[in-house]
């Protein structure tokens, strides 16, 4: 094999796999306002699709889509509120930090 091809498969590879690898992890996160005061309990799935449960009117399934940590609702009730924001995991807890037209949202698996 030459050279020149294993550079372009190592950097096809390379710009490539962040996108896999990074999506956020299935789970049921725990979601606050920046007051504090309970927003809602988020369920994720490994394929994207969540389940949003609230106190208030907002409620429902969706699809979310992540590129690197990067993450934002793309259909259902969370797209509604314009949901975008980003996700870190340390230590084994992820937390996502969103912005809305409702306001900012955290959310993080519980302690």
């Amino acid at each position: 094999m030459s050279k020149r091809f294993l550079i372009s498969a190592a950097l096809a590879v390379a710009l490539t796999s962040p996108a896999f690898a990074q999506f956020p992890p299935p789970g049921v996160y725990l979601c606050v306002d920046m007051q504090g005061a309970a927003f809602g309990t988020l369920g994720l799935a490994p394929a994207g699709d969540y389940d949003f449960r609230s106190s208030t009117a907002i409620g429902g399934t969706g699809q979310m889509a992540s590129s690197g940590n990067s993450v934002n609702a793309v259909s259902g009730p969370l797209a509604d509120i314009g949901l975008t924001g980003s996700f870190s995991t340390e230590g084994g807890r992820t937390s996502f930090m969103f912005s809305t037209n409702m306001g900012s949202v955290l959310c993080a698996t519980p302690a």
